[in-house]
Formats: C-alpha cells, structure tokens, sequence
C-alpha cells in the first residue's frame, strides 16, 4: 500500500509537495491549480522535487530510473515518457533538475505545441531498486501529510515579492551588527555570501527583510526556503549567491582590465572598487533610490537613461559610486551605508574616478 507523505523542508516544516512511498518506488505528485486560487495543490512542487534529487545523491541512492506517471499519458510506452537514465547519472542534483524538467515539457505534448511550451510539473515515478520503504522515506525528508498546519498560514508568494533588494541589504546589515536571532538558526544545506565574502543563513536574511517589507513578524513558518522557492529567487535577484555548505568560494571577482588600470595596485583602490561592485550594495542602492524618487537618474548630470535610450534597459548605464568616505579611511571593516552612495551614469562614475586618480588617498 502506497504511503501519502509530504517533503520536510530544512526546518522540518512540512512543503506543499506530497509523495507516496513504496518498497523501490517514490512518486512526486503534481502541481495543479492556478496560482494564487484556493484549487491549488502541490504548490512547492520544484521545491521539492529539487529537494529529492539532493537528498537521494546526498544518500547515494541509485536511481534506476524516472516516468511522467500522469495518468493522460500511462498510454504511452515507457520510453516515451522516461525522463531519467542511468545514463544521465552521476550529475549535480541541479543538473537533473533541469534535465528532467525540459524532458517533462515534451512528454505528451501536442505537435502544434511551439518550442519550450509544456507543462514541466508532472507526476513522476522514480524507480528507487532494492531500497524499503522506510529507508527511502528517510532518505528524502518526507513526513506525514497531517504535519501541514504551517501551511494554512504561510504568506502567499506575491506577499513575500514584496520584499526588495534594500529591505535585504537592510536585514544584512543587522544581522551583521547584531547577530542572528534564535528564532531562525544556523542554515542546514546553503549559505547566502555576501559582497564581502561572509556566509549568512538565507532564510533568517529573508525573514528579517519580510519582516521589515511587511511591517509585521515572518517566521520560519510563514515561508518556505530551498531552491525555486519565492525566498531564493527574491535573494540571488538582489545579487547575492546562494551556495552549498560545501562549496568553495573566492573571496572577491578579479578586476577588469579597466579596473586594474584605474587601481594600478594601490590596494586601498582595489577595495574601493570591490565595494562598488558588489551586487547586493549596488541593487540595494538602485531599490532605495527609486523608492525615494520613482525612477533612476545620474545624480551628477541628471542624466535620465530610459528617456536617453528609449526603455528600461537604459538603467545598465547607472552605477553605484561611494562618495561620503575618502578611500585613505576605508579599511577592511569599514560599513557602508546607503546614504554614502550615489546613483551615476556610467560617463560620470568614470570620470568622478578620474579625479579620484589626481588626487590619490596619502
């Protein structure tokens, strides 16, 4: 008998992403539903389904094999709807995912279909050989259905979309000065790396910053994190990298040969620059500026990009520039707020270094 379950996220908390369970068998069911209306079902669907692909790897569980198991398409041979080979292994869980998502889209799709059109969030059967029940149930994190009350009250995805890259850049800054709460804790399976290279848990950084955007308490209950989920997505957006626990990073981006011409070794410039590049300051910045004024502009030559260059796309010429600290008094733990930046053309930030470089820090 098939055992109904749903996938614990990181904290234990059920995900909106039932399976069933039997002796070498474990089947994702689908999502369904509009987004947004109360028929939704299986809304963590990629979730989850990226959540089993890391935990079977992580437990060396070998995966004999993976169908669309939706009950339009059991008509069709198996080889039409397989998904995943042995031969597709070993890869990255990532890897998979989109392997098996593009493959899902083609499974019984109609031939008028254009390219890329799909649905890529179908029931799946894994054929999990030789292992119990029990041993893939632990395995994948499931728990039982009726472990779901936090899902009745977590906050709707275009909720959680409220949060911008400066309510972000805002969490960061106080965890960083403060600490983190108990309330969250340490992260379990990804990191958030920061422009200066420290590695905090993406899910209290996000629960602070829904916090701040909401104006009300977000718990660990209220959201779900993981790879596709709104936490995720809203974080990398803002110019942040999520990495696993285990992945090595570098500490900084090497400079352009641009960038080393303006620095010519002068390590007080190198850091400067960094600071400048960093995405999360810089979309933090951007986020703030066109909170305050409803559109970015040079704040030199007023210069106005999407009337100059005719749409949105023109914001690319706007960087962000550290005008309130000389750059003699940066050292290495120096805290940069938003006010000590400025908004300017691509032109002007040039030419502000230019002078910069006439007059270089004693």
């Amino acid at each position: 008998m098939l055992m109904e379950l749903v996938i614990a996220d990181s904290d234990g908390l059920g995900l909106d992403a039932t399976v069933e369970v039997e002796p070498g068998v474990l089947i994702l069911h689908s999502r369904g539903g509009a987004v947004g209306s109360p028929n939704v079902r299986n809304r963590d669907y990629s979730t989850g389904l990226r959540t089993i692909l890391r935990r079977l790897l992580e437990n060396q569980f070998e995966i004999a094999g993976a169908w669309v198991d939706s009950s339009r398409v059991q008509i069709l041979p198996l080889e039409e709807r397989e998904i995943l080979t042995v031969a597709d292994l070993p890869a990255t869980s990532d890897t998979l995912f989109t392997l098996m998502s593009r493959r899902m889209q083609a499974v019984g799709r109609s031939p008028d279909a254009g390219p890329g059109r799909g649905n890529s969030n179908k029931r799946i059967r894994f054929s999990l050989e030789g292992r119990s029940s029990q041993e893939i149930v632990r395995a994948i994190g499931a728990i039982p259905k009726t472990v779901m009350s936090r899902i009745e009250s977590r906050l709707p995805a275009e909720l959680l979309r409220q949060v911008t890259p400066e309510h972000i850049w805002q969490a960061i800054t106080e965890i960083s000065e403060s600490g983190l709460g108990n309330e969250f804790g340490a992260s379990t399976d990804y990191d958030l790396l920061t422009d200066g290279g420290i590695r905090l848990p993406p899910k209290a950084v996000f629960g602070l910053a829904a916090s701040m955007a909401l104006n009300s308490h977000v718990g660990p209950g209220s959201f779900s994190a993981g790879l596709g989920t709104p936490c995720f997505d809203l974080l990398q957006k803002a110019g942040y990298r999520i990495v696993a626990k285990e992945e090595a990073v570098s500490q900084a981006e090497p400079l352009s040969d641009d960038d080393r011409v303006w620095v010519e070794g002068n390590p007080r410039l190198v850091s400067h620059l960094r600071r400048e590049r960093g995405q999360g300051l810089s979309s933090a910045k951007k986020a703030e500026f066109i909170r305050q004024h409803g559109r970015l502009f040079c704040e030199r030559c007023k210069m106005e990009p999407v009337q100059v260059f005719g749409d949105q796309d023109g914001e690319a010429c706007i960087e962000v520039h550290h005008h309130s600290t000389a750059v003699a008094e940066m050292d290495e733990v120096h805290e940069t707020r938003l006010k000590d930046l400025k908004c300017l053309c691509a032109n002007c930030h040039r030419y502000t270094h230019r002078i910069m470089k006439r007059s270089p820090p004693k």
